[in-house]
């Protein structure tokens, strides 16, 4: 942070706290010192960056958006350092990959062995979470990118890269009435059976819900909630429920033989999986990694 000058940085630890003497506090300086390093970057900027409450410090307009910029530059700033360390250190690059449940099984054979044979001293730290997890982890800057199916509405701050579609099936056990079904099954019918799903926040249910709403359908009877893929395939192999998921999500050996993949039609659904990374230029490692699914997607898909 003080890369972007101490009155920037001050400004940030302040803005952060909510209060002068707090910020002051934890800066190791005297309350007056701070209030003159705001009031010289206000001079320098030409715009007052906060009110003066009983409650403490609040952001004006012009500070908010003056705040949002100087975190990006710090997480930007933090990155380069943190490649030059790694690479004056021997890692040859750090990357700080997230994929979603139902793209890491892409991800990992698009990117192993082959990411390691380029860069053998380099570390990847992965994480694997739900799309809005993933979102939230990029926007901290935890992330230098994501693999995840993409939302339909992205944060100004990031981008987004499509890489390949991947279409749903119900998902049911072999003794339940729509596994003797042929064909595409229809919707109204599947809706009348009780369901397990990922929670309510993640991006698929989000899309599948609102395709079922706007058709004016009712919301599947979610009776079990999971957050890993796993849990949801376990849960439906012992018979009863019903669930929809990506049929590519899960590697073919990871399948229960009693599950029935059943394909279903989701007018207006169209899932997307790609890449999601802050609108900054990349990383080297990240560049690469990119380059690397992208190939991968083009070859399986």
């Amino acid at each position: 942070m003080q890369m972007l000058g101490p009155d920037v940085s001050y400004f940030m630890a302040a803005a952060t706290a909510g209060s002068l003497g707090r910020a002051a506090e934890q800066l190791g300086m005297t309350q007056p010192a701070l209030t003159k390093a705001i009031q010289r970057l206000e001079a320098r900027l030409g715009v007052g960056l906060f009110h003066r409450t009983p409650r403490g410090l609040e952001l004006t307009d012009a500070g908010q958006g003056f705040l949002k910029r100087c975190q990006v530059a710090s997480g930007m700033m933090e990155d380069a350092v943190q490649e030059a360390r790694d690479i004056g250190g021997g890692h040859a690059g750090l990357l700080r990959l997230g994929m979603s449940p139902a793209s890491a099984h892409f991800v990992l054979k698009a990117l192993f062995p082959q990411l390691r044979q380029e860069r053998p001293a380099a570390v990847l730290q992965l994480h694997t979470a739900f799309g809005d997890t993933l979102l939230d982890g990029l926007l901290r800057r935890e992330l230098h990118m994501a693999v995840c199916p993409l939302p339909g509405d992205l944060p100004p701050e990031l981008e987004a890269e499509p890489l390949y579609n991947d279409a749903f099936s119900l998902v049911c056990h072999h003794s339940h009435p729509l596994a003797a079904q042929s064909g595409p099954l229809d919707l109204a019918a599947v809706l009348q059976y009780d369901f397990a799903a990922s929670g309510k926040h993640e991006f698929a249910r989000q899309m599948i819900e609102g395709v079922l709403a706007h058709a004016g359908m009712p919301l599947p009877r979610v009776v079990v909630e999971a957050n890993t893929l796993e849990a949801l395939v376990i849960i439906v192999a012992t018979g009863g429920l019903v669930t929809v998921l990506p049929r590519r999500a899960l590697p073919p050996e990871s399948i229960p033989a009693s599950l029935v993949w059943r394909p279903v039609e989701l007018p207006g659904v169209q899932r997307q999986i790609g890449v999601i990374r802050p609108r900054h230029t990349p990383s080297p490692m990240a560049q690469r990694a990119t380059e690397l699914l992208r190939q991968a997607a083009s070859l399986d898909h």
